[in-house]
C-alpha cells in the first residue's frame, strides 16, 4: 500500500478495443444514421403511440396489492396518455399555469406508476418535478427543496408524516395532500378535465427544457440534485443508433422492476426503456419495499420474462433455493447500483447460463455504455464502449478511476456533459462545475481494476470516496478491501475504517446473527483466514488485526443506502462510540 507522497507503479493496461464498431466522427453523423432516434420527446411519442396503437401494453400492475393471486391488470398506452393528460390539467388547476421559468415541485408517493406519469405531465405543463428518495435523510430533503427553490410539495396520504416534517422546516412551499398520482391511470376523472393536453414543442426548441430532478445518494455529504432535460431523457432513445448495442434486444420483454421508481435506475426501467425501447414494465405492490416473498408472488402471478433488481435483493434471492429456481425461468436478469458479492458471482457464473448481467449507470451520466464477456468465468467484468470515451486513470496499485472525455460520441450517447450544462449557476460552483465551458472530462470517482489477462475487461472495485487516510500518510481504499473480505459466506456486511488513526478497524455484520461473546470469538477465527489473505496485499500499517474488530450482534445493524450497500457515513456515525471504545481498549494492550 502506498503513501500519499509516493505513486505506486501501475499495472500495464490491456490495449485491445472492447467493441468492434464503425468509425463515427460527429454527433451529426450519428443523427444521420436514424434521423428520429434521439429526438423523439416523451410527451409527443407517448401521444403518438396512444393514437396509432392504443391497445399496445405499456405496463402491468397488480389488480389487488394485498392478493397478487388475483392477477395483473394491463395498462395500455391509451390509458397512460389519458392519465398524463388528466394529471397535466390537474397540475395546472392545483399549481396554476407555469410562467415559462420551469418552477420546481416535489412529489412523494407510493412505488407505483404515478412517478412515470408525473414526469411526463411536468414536461407538458412546463414545470420540473423533484423525485426525492423516500430513504434520504431529513437534512437531505431540506437541502434539495431549498437549493431548487421548490414552490410546492405534492404528497400522497402514505407520505403525510414526511410532508408534515418538511413543512415545519420549509414552510415557504405550498403543501398539497392528494391520492397517489398513480391512481390517475385507473381514475382519470380525478381531474376536472381528461381531454388531450396539447404539447407541440419540437425537439429543437424543447431539448434543453428541464423536466425532472433526481439526486445522488449523498453518502459522503449532501446529495447532488441533477436536473434532467428533455435531451437527457432522449439518451436512451439514442441506443437505437449505437454500434454494437444490445439494448434494443429487450423489445417485447415483460420486465419486473424491483428498483425504486423514484431513483434514476427505476425511472429508466419504468418509463424510458418501455417508451423508447418497447419493453413492458411490471410493478409489484405499491405500498411495500420488495422482498423475497414479494418477488416470488410477482413471478408466480404476472407474465414476467425479465427482471431488474437492486444487488442486495438479488443476493437474497440467489441464496434461497426456491427463489433461485424461480429466477432461472427468466430470459434476462439485470442488477445495478453496486456489484454483487463474490459468492453470488460464482453462483451466477455456474448456474444462470449468461442470463444475469449488471448495468452500470449514474445519476449524472444516465445509463452507461457497457457490455459483458460471453465467458461465464468473467462474471463481474465489464466492457466499456469506445463511444463513452473512457480514460482509466491510475490511482493506486491496480485501481483506475474511470474518467469520461468530452467527445462528440460521449456527448451524444451519455449525459455527463449535459448534466454539467443543466446545473444552474448557484449550484455549479458548489459541485465543482464552475467554468462549465472549459470542462472537457468528467471524473466518475468510480475505481476499476483491469482483467489480469483479457484486454478491455474491467471490474468495478469501489468509490474513490472510500479512501481512508491513516496517520503517517498511509492510504487505503476501504471499498476494495471490503469487497474481498465480504466474499466469505459467513459475512453479511463489512466496513473498514480508521480515518487518521494509526491502524484500521474492521466492523462486521454476520450473515447469521450471533449474540454471545463465545460465538463472536469463534466467528472471528472463522473469517480470519480471509482477512489475512487480504492483509498480505497491503502495507503493514494498513493491515487489519483481531484486536480492532467489531462484531455486530442482533441489537444493532449497519445502515444501508437505497441501493442496499453499506452507507459508510451513516454507519460510522451510528457506531462512533463503539469504535472509540475499541481504540481505547487497543491502546491499553
Amino acid at each position: 500500500m502506498s503513501t500519499l507522497s509516493q505513486v505506486p507503479e501501475a499495472i500495464p493496461l490491456p490495449r485491445a478495443p472492447p467493441f468492434e464498431s464503425p468509425q463515427v466522427d460527429t454527433a451529426t453523423d450519428m443523427t444521420r444514421l436514424a434521423p428520429e432516434y434521439g429526438t423523439r420527446l416523451l410527451p409527443t411519442l407517448i401521444d403518438a403511440i396512444a393514437t396509432t396503437t392504443p391497445n399496445r401494453v405499456y405496463a402491468s400492475i397488480p389488480r389487488d396489492d394485498a392478493d397478487m393471486s388475483r392477477g395483473f391488470k394491463d395498462i395500455t398506452y391509451a390509458d397512460f396518455a389519458l392519465a398524463i393528460d388528466a394529471l397535466s390539467w390537474w397540475l395546472d388547476e392545483t399549481l396554476g399555469k407555469a410562467d415559462g421559468t420551469f418552477p420546481t415541485f416535489a412529489y412523494f408517493g407510493p412505488r407505483d406508476l404515478g412517478y412515470a406519469a408525473v414526469v411526463v405531465a411536468a414536461a407538458k405543463v412546463g414545470r420540473k418535478v423533484l423525485l426525492a428518495s423516500h430513504l434520504a435523510s431529513p437534512d437531505a430533503h431540506l437541502f434539495l427543496l431549498d437549493s431548487l427553490s421548490c414552490t410546492a410539495v405534492i404528497y400522497a396520504s402514505e407520505m403525510a408524516a414526511l410532508a408534515q416534517s418538511l413543512q415545519a422546516k420549509f414552510p415557504g412551499a405550498k403543501y398539497i395532500s392528494t391520492t397517489s398520482l398513480g391512481d390517475f391511470l385507473t381514475e382519470p376523472t380525478l381531474s376536472a378535465r381528461s381531454d388531450r393536453y396539447g404539447y407541440s414543442k419540437p425537439y429543437s426548441i424543447a431539448l434543453s427544457d428541464p423536466v425532472m430532478v433526481v439526486h445522488t445518494s449523498g453518502t459522503t455529504g449532501l446529495p447532488k440534485p441533477v436536473i434532467w432535460t428533455n435531451d437527457m431523457l432522449c439518451s436512451v432513445d439514442r441506443l437505437h443508433t449505437l454500434p454494437g448495442s444490445v439494448a434494443t434486444q429487450m423489445a417485447g420483454q415483460s420486465v419486473y422492476c424491483a428498483l425504486p421508481v423514484f431513483h434514476t435506475s427505476g425511472m429508466t426501467a419504468s418509463l424510458l426503456t418501455p417508451v423508447f425501447l418497447s419493453t413492458i414494465i411490471i410493478l409489484g405492490p405499491a405500498g411495500i419495499r420488495p422482498d423475497k416473498q414479494t418477488v416470488l408472488d410477482v413471478l408466480r402471478n404476472a407474465p414476467v420474462s425479465a427482471a431488474s433488481f437492486p444487488p442486495s435483493l438479488l443476493e437474497e434471492l440467489i441464496a434461497d433455493p426456491v427463489c433461485r429456481k424461480a429466477l432461472k425461468r427468466l430470459k434476462k436478469i439485470v442488477y445495478g447500483g453496486a456489484p454483487v458479492s463474490a459468492w453470488a458471482n460464482r453462483i451466477i457464473a455456474s448456474e444462470f447460463n449468461g442470463t444475469v448481467s449488471s448495468a452500470l449507470g449514474s445519476t449524472e451520466g444516465g445509463l452507461w455504455l457497457t457490455g459483458s464477456s460471453p465467458d461465464p468465468a468473467d462474471q463481474g467484468y465489464f466492457l466499456i464502449h469506445p463511444f463513452m470515451a473512457p480514460d482509466f486513470q491510475h490511482t493506486d496499485v491496480d485501481l483506475y478511476e474511470l474518467v469520461i472525455k468530452r467527445t462528440p460520441q460521449s456527448e451524444a450517447y451519455t449525459n455527463f456533459f449535459r448534466c454539467i450544462d443543466s446545473t444552474p449557476p448557484h449550484l455549479a460552483a458548489h459541485f465543482g462545475f464552475d467554468n462549465k465551458e472549459s470542462i472537457n472530462e468528467f471524473k466518475t470517482k468510480d475505481l476499476f481494476s483491469p482483467h489480469p489477462s483479457k484486454p478491455g475487461l474491467w471490474k468495478y472495485r469501489c468509490r474513490k470516496d472510500d479512501l481512508v487516510l491513516l496517520s503517517g500518510e498511509v492510504k487505503m481504499y476501504a471499498g476494495a478491501i471490503e469487497e474481498a473480505i465480504s466474499a466469505h459466506p459467513a459475512i453479511g456486511a463489512v466496513l473498514v475504517g480508521g480515518q487518521y488513526r494509526s491502524r484500521p478497524f474492521l466492523l462486521v455484520e454476520p450473515a447469521t446473527p450471533i449474540t454471545t461473546n463465545e460465538q463472536k470469538v469463534e466467528f472471528v477465527e472463522n473469517i480470519w483466514p480471509a482477512v489475512e489473505a487480504e492483509n498480505g496485499k497491503h502495507h503493514a500499517s494498513a493491515r487489519l488485526q483481531k484486536e480492532l474488530v467489531v462484531i455486530l450482534g442482533s441489537e444493532k445493524e449497519v445502515t444501508r443506502t437505497p441501493k442496499g450497500t453499506v452507507d459508510r457515513k451513516a454507519t460510522l456515525s451510528a457506531f462512533e462510540s463503539e469504535i472509540d471504545e475499541l481504540y481505547k481498549s487497543w491502546s491499553k494492550l
